[in-house]
């Protein structure tokens, strides 16, 4: 991923007499103790290594007019080179930073869909049913024929927006891994937002081999048996433990019925509305859970009644 700055031969051999010279004079300056150079010659020089400098840049900004881009259209071919000739105006690194991002040489926005279509469907990954992210950084580095990205964090937003549409069948899914054993991605994901990282185990997934996989997860919940649940009588064959459910009709099919014993408990309690500072204190409520078994904590009359616990502590 390297782009050139080439001189102009005309203006080369007059750039590097300015360098020359400024150099000579930088060199006098640095010396002039050792030279003995009074005020006046020791002011001269510094004048003189101040215009070379001048001098240098200048030149410099006429000199490299030319930016070359090494180029590969055919995988297969040979490298070709691109000439691109730049303005004297301005730096010569700005201009061709410019110049790269305007015909494209330097991509600093790029759509997930053109990374589809320019490298992944043409190259990367015919053969494959996925692709980690940090060989295909490599990729996009290393070949010329593959689009040129900036930076990597070019790379990672365009895999999320593509993660992230609403037609994200046309881009590529998103998986934090590959299950060898079981055959399935980890973690995958599509038409969602998500934050990605540059990493060997995160991976873009052809659209179509994700789609499989959710549709084969759906029909898996879809055949998993149906749990229907209601309160009613129960039996236990340790005390303080369900162990045993019993259906009703003891037969069994594709759809379950559970037994499930009361878990919430409630009362109530009337009190003196011109007592009320009095009677409330007479009433306590606690919640206790001692394994699976919910209590009843009532006062000395009789008065509370208790809600079902989670804690194994006692509220009061």
């Amino acid at each position: 991923m390297l782009l050139f700055l080439a001189p102009n031969k005309a203006k080369l051999e007059l750039l590097e007499q300015s360098v020359c010279q400024y150099l000579a004079w930088n060199s006098i300056i640095r010396d002039k103790v050792a030279l003995n150079l009074d005020v006046f010659q020791s002011n001269q020089a510094t004048t003189k290594q101040q215009q070379t400098d001048k001098d240098v840049k200048s030149l410099i900004q006429e000199a490299y007019i030319w930016l070359l881009v090494p180029m590969q259209p055919d995988p297969q071919g040979e490298i070709e080179w691109q000439e691109i000739r730049l303005h004297s105006s301005d730096s010569p690194i700005v201009q061709a930073s410019r110049k790269a991002v305007h015909e494209e040489h330097l991509i600093a926005n790029y759509a997930a869909i053109r990374l589809r279509l320019e490298a992944l469907d043409p190259y990367l990954w015919r053969d494959v049913n996925h692709l980690d992210l940090k060989k295909l950084w490599e990729y996009l580095t290393y070949y010329l024929y593959l689009p040129r990205i900036k930076n990597q964090q070019v790379l990672l937003e365009a895999i999320a927006q593509g993660v992230a549409a609403l037609l994200w069948n046309e881009n590529f899914a998103y998986a934090t891994g590959w299950d060898e054993c079981k055959g399935r991605y980890l973690g995958l994901k599509a038409s969602e937002h998500i934050t990605v990282t540059l990493s060997n185990q995160n991976l873009i997934v052809k659209p179509e081999v994700a789609q499989r996989q959710f549709e084969a997860e759906a029909a898996k919940l879809l055949s998993s048996p149906v749990v229907k649940e209601k309160t009613g009588s129960y039996k236990t064959e340790k005390e303080k433990t369900i162990d045993t459910v019993v259906t009703p009709d003891g037969s069994s099919d594709s759809q379950v019925t559970v037994i499930v014993p009361p878990k919430c408990f409630y009362g109530s309690v009337k009190l003196d509305a011109l007592r009320l500072r009095r009677d409330p204190s007479f009433v306590t409520t606690g919640r206790v859970e001692s394994g699976r078994k919910t209590e009843t904590v009532s006062n000395s009359d009789g008065y509370a009644v208790l809600l079902s616990s989670k804690y194994s502590r006692v509220h009061r």
